[in-house]
């Protein structure tokens, strides 16, 4: 709770904070309810054009994160405060066009426009020298979390009174997180960071030196979030058919996942700070492991729902705990290119695994899709807890 008072007592973190949730509450109900639903209801383009502007928009987020970070270190919050105009530009030319490929080109510059929130806001609010961090990132994952799931859940009340309102209270939202990072955040910061310019490939090639982020933290990085995302595509379709949940019982049970996740998560990370990570990550994803599992022979959706609310405690035991991990490899001197350069490898995970769940429900069944997951979760878990993670890196600095 120190931790936390610290944060609201500061203009500067709890101003990121803000940015942070409205940023997120926008992004999650503009892509992942109205978009689709805007795009073929009322404008009339196909489901193709719309899928396509939300995929533009995530992968235009990926490619800029690591130069996104770069510009961070370099110039300071002047580089969100630029990226949050462009992302209001691009809301207002949406608004005002109905064509397709406005809508791509804009959702793909929305991307560019969110791609420094996050770094800013985790280098900002937890900084990698800082004792307590994983507490600090307990509360910025919840914060996330309840912007990115609210969002899509609260828009669709304002959509079925009318597109129009639902747009304008988007573009309001994101209005008001540009006017406080113009009065919250010091924007006319400078920094003087040395550097020749940026470079993808020599940042990777800068931390592949360091034998720990070789040996652990670069395969763990894409895995980790591969096997998260082998099952997005597919749990819609395993609720419905294998479950026989209906529309609203599965909005249930991803709130049961969600709310599960978003109030462990500063506990998780307060525990961070005090235990071997080592610890909590083994037993993170052996208990993702072993709900996944018994997932698959849920038949009702009272247990459908608490085997939800345990992934979603699971989770936040896994990622406070790992984030602390990456941080121990980021110079403090460069921290938003360091956190950008990761986010784009975890960006890649995050593209590769729904294609490999759909390959492989689609040869084997969605159950197999499940399995692997399950799996591929105790590999790592057994991994955690047999190797010294802590001490190799310790070692490679």
């Amino acid at each position: 709770m120190h931790e936390l008072k610290i944060i609201l007592t500061s203009k500067k973190e709890l101003g990121l904070i803000l940015v942070l949730f409205l940023i997120e509450f926008t992004r999650g109900a503009f892509f992942l309810t109205f978009l689709p639903l805007y795009a073929v209801n009322y404008l009339g383009i196909s489901v193709a054009a719309a899928g396509l502007a939300v995929s533009a928009h995530y992968l235009g987020e990926t490619l800029c994160k690591g130069t996104a970070g770069w510009q961070l270190d370099r110039k300071g919050y002047p580089v969100l405060l630029l990226g949050l105009l462009i992302g209001l530009v691009a809301l207002l030319i949406m608004k005002h066009s109905d064509s397709a490929a406005v809508l791509i080109l804009g959702s793909a510059s929305f991307g560019l426009a969110v791609s420094p929130v996050w770094l800013a806001v985790i280098s900002g609010v937890a900084p990698v020298q800082l004792r307590e961090r994983a507490t600090r990132m307990g509360l910025i994952f919840a914060v996330w979390l309840l912007g990115a799931g609210g969002g899509p859940v609260v828009i669709n009340f304002f959509i079925a009174h009318d597109y129009n309102l639902a747009f304008w209270l988007l573009i309001a939202l994101w209005g008001c997180a540009l006017a406080i990072t113009i009065l919250m955040l010091p924007v006319t910061e400078r920094k003087t960071v040395a550097s020749s310019g940026f470079s993808f490939w020599k940042e990777v090639s800068l931390m592949l030196q360091n034998q720990a982020f070789k040996k652990i933290l670069l395969p763990g990085m894409f895995l980790q979030t591969m096997t998260a995302s082998i099952l997005l595509p597919l749990l819609p379709l395993y609720a419905t058919n294998m479950l026989g949940l209906n529309p609203h019982q599965y909005a249930l049970l991803l709130l049961a996942g969600g709310s599960a996740a978003a109030a462990s998560f500063l506990p998780m990370g307060r525990l961070a700070d005090i235990i071997r990570l080592k610890i909590l990550l083994g037993c993170g994803f052996a208990m993702c492991a072993i709900s996944l599992v018994l997932f698959s022979s849920a038949r009702d959706p009272v247990s459908a729902y608490l085997l939800a609310a345990l992934v979603g405690f699971s989770y936040a035991a896994i990622l406070p705990a790992w984030n602390n991990l990456l941080a121990k490899v980021i110079p403090p001197d460069r921290q938003a290119t360091g956190w950008g350069v990761f986010s784009t490898i975890e960006g890649l995970g995050i593209a590769a695994g729904p294609t490999l769940g759909g390959l492989l429900a689609n040869s084997y069944g969605i159950s197999s899709a499940l399995i692997l997951s399950a799996l591929l979760l105790a590999i790592m878990s057994s991994f955690y807890f047999l190797y010294p993670v802590e001490k190799v890196l310790i070692d490679a600095r």
